[in-house]
């Protein structure tokens, strides 16, 4: 039997680092900014700009339960991590070197290979991600996880928000597809960064023994784990009605915008008030989490992702002025981090040594879908209209909070 001291250090460092970069990088292929500026100078299509605006997210989920058949039952795991490395800084050098050879003269042609690459970039780190999830497993013990995965929000949103105003300068200096192709290039050195410091990432062996079955076994194992465990079945519900906070995200600012008559300019400045409440209480999370329990984390998180479309419906009948509108981001951004930590660390907590690759890898595919909740939101608004939106968000965001009362409360191991 190993000690967990002898690694949690050194792996804590990288996989704060890790982040720290991932969240840079990620400031220059921001689903939510740069990628739809990208897409919609390349086609017209908005199914295009929503779909590549999610597909990252999609990517990283949908995998995880072949990733995680993959591996269940192998001593080690950080063999599939670095193979997987390999493949997502390959797809995306095609991404920066097609964006500079080929820009505005074959649209068409550059659209094509950045999707496909994309797709192989966004589904590689999907397959990577249990990997690395079990290495956190196997090394960082319960009681320091949320301080980890604190640390990795909290320094790499800091990078996020730095990284912001270069975006929007290099945007502004330079024409397509050399300004594209900048961001591209940095978010890349970036993403190697990233991937380059968990090389050396310290892995034990497995800490159990496990029979060791093939692709097709392993994944009839996963689904009778989800059969049988009536705990897990109820984690991925509050997961998926926990995520339909998503639904509302892209039209608070344009209530604030159309209904609250706030300037474009000073809606903008929102962004602040989300990373505010994403960074500054993501502490108290990481405390939670260490002290108390990932339920708790995701119960709090639930009660503060209730606040923005409540505020948002009173809006619609009364205006409440810039800074008590401003609290709906405040508290989005606080509902994602908190939600986010409490969810990974409940799942790790859970998970048996011998089933962590496959049960991770299973409730992050089941929950994948639930990613493209705010194409939901845009289709509700068009057949009902902004307030029924806004109070079926609100309705499953309370149900996800009766699924999360009933999960049980693991013993905590030292």
């Amino acid at each position: 039997m190993f000690n967990k001291a002898d690694y949690t250090k050194n792996n804590m460092i990288l996989g704060v680092i890790n982040g720290i970069f991932f969240s840079g990088a990620g400031a220059f292929i921001h689903g939510g900014v740069v990628l739809p500026l990208f897409i919609s100078h390349l086609s017209n299509s908005k199914i295009l700009v929503g779909l590549f605006s999610t597909l990252e997210a999609f990517g990283w989920a949908f995998p995880q339960l072949f990733s995680g058949a993959l591996i269940l039952g192998a001593p080690f795991v950080l063999w599939l991590y670095n193979r997987m490395s390999v493949v997502r800084l390959a797809s995306f050098a095609l991404i920066l070197i097609f964006t500079f050879a080929l820009g505005d003269n074959y649209r068409w042609l550059l659209l094509l290979v950045f999707g496909i690459a994309f797709t192989i970039y966004s589904l590689a780190g999907g397959v990577a991600g249990v990997p690395f999830m079990d290495i956190v497993g196997k090394t960082i013990p319960n009681n320091k996880r949320g301080t980890f995965f604190g640390l990795r929000i909290f320094f790499g949103g800091l990078v996020a928000i730095a990284a912001g105003p270069i975006v929007k300068k290099i945007l502004g200096a330079y024409s397509f597809p050399i300004n594209f192709g900048i961001m591209f290039t940095i978010a890349y050195i970036l993403i190697a960064g990233g991937l380059g410091c968990f090389v050396f990432a310290q892995e034990p062996p497995s800490e159990t023994a496990t029979v060791k079955r093939d692709l097709k076994a392993n994944l009839l194992y996963a689904f009778m784990i989800y059969r049988d465990n009536k705990n897990v079945k109820r984690l991925v519900m509050s997961r998926i009605l926990q995520l339909c906070y998503l639904t509302a995200v892209p039209f608070y600012v344009l209530i604030a915008t159309e209904k609250l008559n706030i300037s474009v300019e000073l809606a903008a400045t929102y962004l602040s008030f989300e990373m505010a409440g994403y960074l500054g209480i993501n502490f108290f999370w990481a405390w939670l989490s260490n002290y108390i329990s990932n339920k708790k984390v995701m119960q709090w998180a639930g009660y503060c992702s209730l606040i923005p479309p409540i505020i948002a419906l009173i809006s619609l009948y009364k205006n409440p002025g810039y800074f008590i509108y401003g609290l709906v981001f405040f508290f989005n951004g606080a509902s994602s981090s908190g939600s986010g930590l409490g969810f990974l660390n409940y799942l790790l907590e859970i998970s048996s040594a011998e089933d962590r690759p496959i049960l991770v890898g299973l409730v992050h595919t089941l929950v994948a879908p639930a990613v493209f909740m705010s194409i939901i939101g845009g289709v509700i608004i068009e057949l009902l209209d902004l307030e029924s939106m806004l109070i079926i968000t609100a309705t499953c965001l309370i149900i996800s909070l009766s699924y999360i009362a009933v999960l049980v409360e693991p013993k905590r191991f030292q």
